[in-house]
């Protein structure tokens, strides 16, 4: 080979090296906090950004995805976005239905910059802009105390402890991201007004610390008990201090409650074709006389479904498998939803199969 040939060899090779190491690189934490002291109305004079910058496309082009929050009154919040090149982000905020964008050399602040933020209302109507500063975010937010470590919890854990303190949480699948969503930054904003905080959004310290102890109270209250098998590749549980009744019947788990109105059954029955399980979610999910307040999320080869029909709810959760449909039912007299619906979604998400599930 000539030493052209080689030195094109190497490039080549170089080249196809970087490419997934730069695809691989971790996602580096933003945390800003920002005074626009000239803002008015929707837009606040003080705030935090706390964002994940990722590698972009480009060499020198990163994304940023994450959540904005006023840090003083009135509350406002919501999920940005955005893209840096080399230092210089632009941002886009969705605040109830106005789009704020700001602007500036802050992809690597080491110190305090200057930005600009512009407001757009929900007609993409220019309505104010001006001079913001923004800042590291080093310590705690005034007023409010210390953010949690970006890597202090996940998506699933961080959507567990809400629907432990019957926040609602975004249906479908298991959370998988690595931090929590903007959907779960909006329940935990509901959760802090409930507790009169301000409602930021953002994860403090001692919001982490109050939702695990409450949701250890809860399960502790409400009996939890795991349900399972991990060698048939399956988990659960359920409420036990209110379905306190087990009547287990052939490859079925059941339990009830102490008047046996309400009622809970799981099962792996045996698997479905896709086209036998996509004709049994029509079927599931139809509208029909009678039936209301319906509620059904479909991922692939899993199914959640919610309804009431003559006076009962019916919470149910399939999971279809090579080796296995896993099945959870749970029923309750719809004037009983006090004391059962707190339930509902915790027993949704707890039911988990993995693709070893097997009878």
């Amino acid at each position: 080979m000539s030493r052209r040939g080689r030195v094109l060899g190497v490039c080549l090779w170089v080249a196809l090296a970087t490419q997934p190491a730069r695809a691989e690189q971790a996602a580096r934490s933003l945390r800003l906090i920002g005074t626009a002291p000239g803002a008015h109305d929707a837009v606040p004079t003080a705030f935090v950004i706390d964002a994940r910058v990722k590698p972009g496309d480009g060499e020198f082009q990163s994304t940023i995805e994450g959540w904005f929050a006023a840090i003083t009154t009135p509350a406002t919040s919501g999920e940005l976005s955005g893209t840096c090149v080399e230092k210089h982000c632009a941002l886009a905020v969705d605040l109830d239905g106005s789009k704020l964008a700001i602007t500036g050399d802050f992809g690597d602040a080491a110190g305090p910059v200057p930005a600009r933020f512009a407001l757009k209302d929900d007609q993409d109507k220019p309505v104010q802009d001006g001079a913001a500063t923004l800042s590291p975010l080093t310590g705690d937010v005034p007023g409010l105390g210390a953010l949690a470590a970006p890597d202090a919890i996940d998506g699933a854990a961080f959507d567990d402890l809400l629907m432990w303190a019957h926040e609602i949480v975004s249906s479908g699948s298991p959370n998988t991201d690595a931090v929590p969503d903007g959907f779960a930054r909006d329940s935990l904003a509901s959760w802090q007004r409930e507790k009169d905080r301000l409602a930021t959004g953002l994860i403090f310290v001692a919001d982490l610390d109050q939702l695990r102890s409450e949701r250890m109270v809860a399960m502790k209250s409400a009996g939890w008990t795991p349900l399972g098998d991990t060698a048939h590749g399956w988990s659960g549980g359920y409420p036990a201090a209110l379905l306190p009744k087990a009547d287990p019947a052939g490859g079925e788990q059941r339990f009830a409650s102490a008047d046996g109105k309400a009622r809970l059954v799981v099962a792996v029955d045996p698997p479905m074709s896709s086209d036998a399980f996509d004709a049994f979610v029509e079927t599931t999910t139809a509208d029909r006389a009678g039936r209301n307040h319906v509620n059904t999320t479909r991922v692939n080869a899993d199914l959640e479904a919610r309804f009431e029909e003559g006076g009962v709810v019916t919470v149910a959760v399939y999971h279809n498998r090579e080796g296995g449909l896993a099945r959870l039912v749970f029923t309750y007299p719809a004037d009983q939803s006090d004391t059962f619906e707190p339930f509902d979604a915790i027993l949704q998400r707890q039911f988990r199969a993995g693709d070893d599930l097997k009878r």
